[in-house]
């Protein structure tokens, strides 16, 4: 069974005001994910120059208001777990300091506070910082399963970075939730991922990064066993996907497995610190062993606000319809960011 890469190509004609009304025609794509089958638009194709955004105004402000995370309050101020998740109350590792989410949103939800500093610069990312993170958040995930499979059967763990990302907070923090039933998108991708498997006895992920290398326009490259791809049917700017082959779930997932999956997500990131895209939303999905279509993976994709007016990048098309958009083909996005693998 082979991954279908299917697209339409839309023509619209107006009467252009820039040449004397004369008829143009513009293309539009709709793409169509080869797991889901949901769609994705792109339109029109053109190089999207974002202006460089600077934070200090932000940070200074924030730094004004109460931060729960900072080190001065974070013991005071934030919950703890009870003794049968964490006897310690907190779980830490380093400079990580993982508490449970006063606004729960799901049935376990916990907070990563990644650094002791406020405010850490796209550029001062690393991968230190990404997988000792990433480590404190397992191990929650990890415990949490341990005491109640049922009630923690769906991880996932989310990062949103900066404001545009929808974050609420600007010291840097990873969201960690586990449930009995998926979110409406980890439903869908492992429903797909196994219905894939029933049909084709195929790894579906695994076909995926065969089929991209083979095509070469978006594959980006290897960090150790991990491959790392433009999405064909984007979710939103820069959407790149990080697939760890033979991996389910968070019990199949080793430190280095951590480590290559950081210093991929570093790489993107770089790009998106150079293309100033300022801020993303990144997650890591996971399934159960018995789900043998699915495979472990990282995506991530940028966030910006539309100049001058600082309006948001969501509108109807994502809030009401469902329908993810982009306006730089995910080619394109794959030509500049291939330098960095």
């Amino acid at each position: 069974m082979s991954i279908q890469f299917v697209k339409r190509v839309n023509q619209s004609t107006y009467l252009d005001p820039a040449s004397d009304f004369a008829l143009k025609t513009v293309e539009s794509e709709i793409r169509y994910d080869p797991l889901t089958g949901r769609i994705s638009r792109v339109f029109p194709f053109r190089k999207f120059a974002l202006p460089k955004h600077d934070w200090t105004p932000f940070v200074e402000q924030s730094k004004q208001r109460f931060c729960p995370f900072c080190p001065e309050v974070l013991e005071k101020v934030t919950p703890k777990f009870p003794a049968d998740i964490a006897p310690e109350g907190r779980i830490k590792i380093g400079d990580v300091t993982v508490v449970p989410n006063l606004n729960p949103y799901d049935k376990y939800a916990s907070l990563v506070v990644m650094s002791s500093r406020h405010y850490i610069p796209i550029e001062e990312i690393d991968a230190k910082l990404i997988v000792s993170s990433f480590r404190a958040g397992l191990d929650y995930l990890q415990r949490v399963t341990a005491i109640d499979p049922d009630g923690s059967r769906y991880v996932s763990m989310n990062w949103n970075y900066m404001p545009y990302s929808g974050g609420s907070i600007i010291h840097p923090h990873l969201q960690i939730l586990a449930g009995k039933e998926p979110s409406n998108y980890d439903k869908e991708l492992i429903a797909a991922s196994d219905d894939y498997f029933a049909a084709s006895k195929n790894n579906f992920w695994l076909d995926l990064v065969n089929s991209e290398l083979k095509n070469g326009e978006r594959y980006l490259g290897q960090t150790g066993p991990v491959h790392w791809l433009c999405a064909f049917a984007p979710r939103h700017i820069g959407d790149v996907i990080g697939v760890l082959p033979d991996k389910r779930s968070i019990f199949d997932v080793s430190d280095d497995d951590l480590n290559d999956l950081a210093v991929g997500l570093c790489k993107v990131i770089g790009y998106y610190n150079q293309s100033n895209i300022s801020s993303f939303n990144a997650g890591l999905y996971f399934a159960n062993t018995e789900n043998r279509g699915f495979a472990v993976h990282a995506r991530i994709v940028g966030r910006f606000t539309l100049f001058p007016l600082v309006g948001s990048d969501f509108c109807h098309m994502q809030i009401m319809h469902d329908d993810p958009w982009t306006i730089i083909l995910p080619e394109v996005i794959a030509e500049e960011l291939k330098p960095y693998f």
